[in-house]
Parts: structure tokens; C-alpha cells; sequence
């Protein structure tokens, strides 16, 4: 709740300088960015970002915890298995920073897509009396349309992405537990550093605890692209030069 409550907080605060910020721009920026474009900006993307703010610190601790905790404990279970396992862990953050770069790309062509919906719904509807008075429907319609379809085009691609990221993170989270099985049993049956059968069990029963928070980790990526991607088009908006004064003006 409390967690919450603060990325709600983050989001008005950072709401309420982007307004204030957009009422000290030039009439030439609002002449080259649609109002729907910007409303999209002020409402999902920092939605998003709040949405990061509040979970990623979160996941981070609690997370980071169980990681450094559960290796520990494996450690002291056994630990050439322990090292074995921990060994597949750079597979996984390589795999995870290719397919990263393929979401923050998709996810970020797809909040143009969105703004530019917004863009036109904005458009159409506060124009709606001069789209009736000249019968004009049916290009507002195609105008609409171009953009649904570009967000479907955008939409499609992230989910692509994000189904690349899943399947192949959740490929090598199987082999962390195939390569428990196969060399735990290789160790059993060694003499040089043998593997008591409640080790063993005790292992591949809590390695579990080492898995599951490096999977919410994992997942966790998805949030992380689309929070940067708001806040990024956020600051995109807050650099933009305010008007200026002119030192020669009369009052």
C-alpha cells in the first residue's frame, strides 16, 4: 500500500512540473506536437514510470537478498554443485541483455504509436462539429484507422519481443534444473567428492530458492523497459527550451 501510495505521489509530482513546464513553452512547440501526443505523455508514461519506481527498488532488495542467501546456503550444502549451477547464471544475463534491447525498441515504437492514437482521437473528436458540417467521416476514419493499425503493427512486434525474452529465459531456468539433476548424480556416484543422497535431496529441493527470485528478476526486465521508455519521453518534454523573456520588452 505504502509502496504504492509513493509512485502515485512520484506521478503527480512529475505530472505537475511537466503542466508546468508545458505553460512556459512557445506556441511553436504546440504548433509541432499534437495535444493528444502530449496528454499521452502526462498519463501512461508516467503511469509507467511510477509503476518502476515503486516495484524495481522492491524487487532489487527482496530479490538480491534471496539470491545472496539461497547461494550461501547451497554453498554450504555442496559446494562444487553450488558453483556448477552459479556458472549458468552469465548464460542467462547474456541472453537477457540481447533480448532486453529488442523489447526497449519495440516497447518504445510503441508508445509513438499510442500517442499518435491519441493524437488523432483528440483531433477528431474536438473538431467533430467541423467533421459533420463538411460530412467528412470518412477520412477522419481513414486518419484513424492508419494510426490503429500502426499501434497493431508496434503491438505485435513488442509481444514478439517479449515472447523471444520469456521462452528463452525459461529455456535456461529448465537446464539450471537438468544440470542439478546430471551432476549431482555424476557427484553421487564419485569418490573423490562424494554426494550423501540427503545432500542431494536437500539441494534440488532448495535450489528453488536460488531460482525463483533470479526469475523475478528476469520478468521484471518487461517493467524496466517500460518505465525507461516513459521516462525518457518525459525528459524528452522537460528539456524543451521555455520562451523567453525578451530584455527589451515593455511592461
Amino acid at each position: 500500500y505504502q509502496g504504492h501510495v509513493m509512485g502515485v505521489k512520484m506521478q503527480a509530482q512529475m505530472r505537475r512540473d511537466m503542466f508546468s513546464h508545458l505553460e512556459e513553452l512557445p506556441y511553436s512547440y504546440y504548433d509541432e506536437n499534437e495535444t493528444g501526443k502530449i496528454m499521452s505523455r502526462m498519463t501512461n508514461d508516467l503511469q509507467n514510470v511510477s509503476e518502476l519506481a515503486h516495484h524495481g527498488p522492491e524487487n532489487f532488495f527482496i530479490c538480491g537478498v534471496m539470491v545472496v542467501g539461497s547461494f550461501v546456503y547451497l554453498f554450504t550444502v555442496n559446494w562444487i554443485l553450488t558453483l556448477i549451477i552459479f556458472a549458468c547464471v552469465p548464460i542467462l544475463v547474456t541472453i537477457s541483455l540481447i533480448m532486453r534491447k529488442k523489447m526497449r525498441d519495440a516497447f518504445t515504437e510503441n508508445r509513438k504509436n499510442v500517442a499518435t492514437i491519441n493524437q488523432s482521437l483528440e483531433s477528431s473528436i474536438s473538431g467533430i462539429r467541423v467533421t459533420k458540417a463538411f460530412t467528412n467521416k470518412e477520412k477522419e476514419l481513414e486518419k484513424f484507422e492508419k494510426g490503429n493499425l500502426d499501434y497493431v503493427k508496434s503491438r505485435s512486434k513488442a509481444y514478439k519481443a517479449m515472447g523471444m525474452f520469456h521462452s528463452s529465459t525459461s529455456f535456461v531456468m529448465d537446464i539450471f534444473n537438468v544440470v542439478c539433476i546430471v551432476f549431482g548424480a555424476i557427484l553421487a556416484l564419485s569418490e573423490k567428492f562424494p554426494l550423501a543422497l540427503e545432500d542431494y535431496m536437500a539441494f534440488a529441493v532448495s535450489i528453488s530458492l536460488f531460482i525463483n527470485p533470479l526469475t523475478t528478476l528476469i520478468n521484471f526486465v518487461e517493467q524496466y523497459q517500460d518505465g525507461t521508455t516513459g521516462f525518457k519521453r518525459f525528459l524528452e518534454m522537460m528539456d524543451e527550451k521555455v520562451e523567453t523573456e525578451n530584455p527589451n520588452a515593455i511592461s
